[in-house]
C-alpha cells in the first residue's frame, strides 16, 4: 500500500457512512473528517464526524526483515530486489454527531456505529479492495475501549464540551520505497588443482 492509504481509508469510511445514512432514510446528513467544534460546524448540521486525531506505529505487528520482490523493467526483463519491511500504522478516529436536535444526533451516531460494526473488514470495501492485495494488507477497524477519564482529557484538549462519541482504530500497512538491488549468482567457477 502506498502513502495515500490514510486518505483513502478516511474517504472510504466517510462514503460508507454517508451512503448508509441515505439508504436508511436519514437524509441531509453530511459526513466529515473535521475536528469537533460546535461553532464551526453550526452551518453543517446535521453532520457526522469521523475525525482522524492520531497516528502511531503498531509495535505488535512490526515487521523487521526486508523481503524479496520480483518485478519487470520497461523492456520486460525480470529483476529482483529487497524491499525494506513495511510500516504498520494505527489510525485513531473519533466518531460523533452534531445536530440541532439531540434525538437526531443519537440517531446519526447509532446508525454510524452499527454501519462500522457491520463493515469492520474495511479491505472488503470496493474503494479499498485494490489496496489490499496481500493477506497482510487487511484493513481492520475496531472500537476502542476509552475510559471516562481519557474521554474527558480528549474533549478538554479540544476545548470542547464533552459529547457522546465512539473511538476507533484502523490498522493499515504502508510499503517502504527503499529498495536494495541484488543479483543472483549466475555462474560459479571452481579452480581445482592437485597438490604435488
Amino acid at each position: 500500500m502506498n502513502y495515500n492509504i490514510i486518505q483513502s481509508v478516511t474517504t472510504s469510511v466517510l462514503k460508507l457512512l454517508k451512503d448508509d445514512l441515505k439508504r436508511n432514510n436519514i437524509k441531509g446528513v453530511e459526513c466529515l473528517n473535521r475536528q469537533p467544534n460546535a461553532q464551526k460546524l453550526a452551518d453543517k448540521m446535521p453532520c457526522g464526524l469521523f475525525y482522524l486525531y492520531g497516528i502511531s506505529e503498531n509495535q505488535e505487528l512490526k515487521e523487521r526483515d526486508p523481503y524479496q520482490v520480483r518485478d519487470k523493467d520497461a523492456d520486460g526483463n525480470t529483476y529482483e530486489f529487497l524491499r525494506e519491511a513495511p510500516i504498520k500504522l494505527d489510525l485513531n478516529y473519533l466518531l460523533c454527531a452534531y445536530a440541532e436536535d439531540p434525538d437526531m444526533e443519537h440517531k446519526i451516531l447509532g446508525r454510524c456505529i452499527l454501519t462500522l460494526y457491520d463493515n469492520s473488514e474495511l479491505s472488503k470495501l470496493g474503494d479499498l479492495k485494490e489496496l489490499a492485495r496481500h493477506p497482510s494488507d487487511r484493513i481492520g477497524l475496531r472500537m476502542l475501549p476509552i475510559s471516562r477519564e481519557e474521554q474527558v482529557r480528549f474533549w478538554s484538549s479540544l476545548q470542547e464540551a464533552m459529547r457522546p462519541a465512539a473511538f476507533y482504530e484502523i490498522t493499515v500497512r504502508m510499503e517502504s520505497e527503499r529498495q536494495r538491488k541484488f543479483r543472483r549468482v549466475e555462474e560459479r567457477v571452481l579452480d581445482i588443482r592437485q597438490k604435488e
